[in-house]
């Protein structure tokens, strides 16, 4: 007979009490994790994720990689779907010199960091690392190495799967090749690019689709993962863009050529325009992001403060303070994740 110092709460079968645990807020998991040994354990455990994921209690944060200054070693910072600040990110163990040019995004439910390079962008040592975040267990695992380092790239995930887009090797040796990373093999594998080299642009997924843009051209690069055939699309938007968010399946970015204008790409209608967006003095860019499927404005001048709008309003949509959200650095990267 089993003991009950083994069970999760005496008297009741573990599948019934971890139906129970599942219905406590996430915010409150730091306490419970106090009880004892066993509830800590078992709170961190990929099953209980899965019994949270099964029952529908799934919360969404925020989780944003900062720094205290430009150039300066990164933090992360995450936030509930209330604003409410919660406890760090680790970072990842062992990171060696400082990087730049990596990959930030998210499978699964779980943060992966990629690739980059060190040293200098006159000799840049490019990176094939790639590290993994699980929310459940609050720690870094290194992945299978891309077959080729990497910085400078674009990256989406399509159906499952993780493609990392041409960007630069070592020596700024510019690459015209696509990676594809399985998380069921935990393997890399190469396949063609686009026909042309993507100028550090930026990549999104919609209907089994790959889109591609390709800074400082006005065509659009798609991907059919079913038909595995690459497409050149017209856009006829040349665009310069340093940052992009995803909501509800329209692609919102910032375009360095046209300040004071938020482009919008409408991969559903195959449509572009271009909405008000504030600009910052001194020549400071944005980053943007998204909140409760809201497109956030973090503002690089004005550390901590961010600015909000929802753009789904039929009567219209205004920029406006989003109090909620107090950044404590220089937004790098958000993303958010469900756990």
């Amino acid at each position: 007979m089993e003991s009950s110092s083994s069970w999760i709460i005496p008297g009741l079968t573990d599948d019934v009490a971890a139906l129970c645990l599942s219905r406590i807020p996430r915010s409150n998991f730091r306490l419970l994790s106090q009880v004892c040994r066993r509830w800590k354990t078992f709170l961190r455990s990929e099953h209980f994720t899965a019994v949270r994921k099964l029952t529908g209690r799934m919360e969404e944060f925020m989780c944003v990689l900062m720094e205290d200054k430009p150039g300066t070693s990164v933090y992360w910072e995450v936030f509930d779907s209330s604003g409410n600040k919660l406890g760090p990110i680790p970072n990842i163990p062992d990171p060696g010199p400082l990087k730049w040019g990596y990959g930030v995004t998210v499978l699964n439910e779980k943060i992966l960091f990629i690739g980059g390079f060190t040293g200098n962008i006159g000799t840049p040592h490019a990176s094939p690392d790639v590290y993994e975040f699980s929310p459940a267990t609050n720690s870094w695992r290194k992945l299978g190495d891309m077959n080729i380092p990497r910085y400078s790239f674009s990256l989406a995930e399509v159906d499952g799967l993780l493609y990392v887009v041409q960007g630069f090797s070592n020596d700024g040796y510019c690459l015209f090749n696509t990676e594809v990373y399985n998380p069921k093999t935990n393997q890399w594998s190469l396949m063609d690019g686009p026909n042309i080299q993507v100028a550090i642009g930026f990549a999104f997924s919609f209907k089994s689709k790959l889109y591609v843009l390709d800074n400082g051209t006005a065509t659009i690069d798609m991907y059919d993962t079913k038909t595995k055939t690459w497409e050149m699309l017209e856009s006829n938007e040349l665009a310069a863009v340093y940052s992009y968010t995803v909501v509800r399946n329209k692609v919102y970015f910032l375009d360095s050529e046209r300040p004071g204008r938020l482009g919008v790409f409408d991969p559903e209608e195959n449509s572009w325009t271009r909405v008000f967006v504030p600009t910052e003095p001194r020549g400071f860019q944005s980053k943007l992001g998204q909140w409760n499927n809201k497109v956030l404005l973090f503002l690089r001048g004005s550390v901590g403060k961010t600015i909000i709008n929802d753009f789904n309003k039929e009567e219209g949509s205004e920029w406006r303070d989003c109090d909620q959200i107090k950044l404590s650095g220089y937004h790098v990267y958000s993303v958010l994740i469900k756990f």
